[in-house]
């Protein structure tokens, strides 16, 4: 009688740690295809953005004050590189983060700001 209870409780053990093994090796499979996914995505991306202007324009767009930030409202005289600094600093923080989505996505760095932990004050 003991050893069909102690059967039983061992096929009931090994069941959990069956259960417990495969619910481990199904999330290694998962991070491993959402990895490959987006290493995917990113050649994609790179492939699709080959022939396109779309990201040239984005950027001249967005980066057209720092252009005209150079040159005096009034006069239009090219400003002082240190009231240049200024100007710069006083773009709004939204437009800062913008420019910097933009060269990480020019530049292939999503991985690196992803990897970063931005914390706003």
């Amino acid at each position: 009688m003991w050893s069909i209870v102690t059967s039983g409780l061992v096929k009931v053990i090994e069941g959990w740690f069956k259960t417990k093994q495969a619910k481990q090796e199904a999330e290694i499979k998962y991070q491993t295809m959402l990895a490959q996914g987006e290493q995917d995505w990113d050649i994609e991306a790179m492939k699709a953005s080959k022939y396109s202007w779309k990201d040239e324009m984005i950027t001249i767009v967005w980066y057209s004050p720092l252009v005209i930030g150079w040159y005096d409202k009034e006069t239009g005289a090219i400003r002082d590189a240190r009231d240049w600094i200024d100007f710069v600093g006083d773009l709004p923080y939204w437009w800062q983060i913008g420019a910097f989505g933009i060269m990480a996505a020019s530049f292939g760095l999503r991985w690196y700001f992803k990897q970063q932990d931005f914390k706003v004050k």
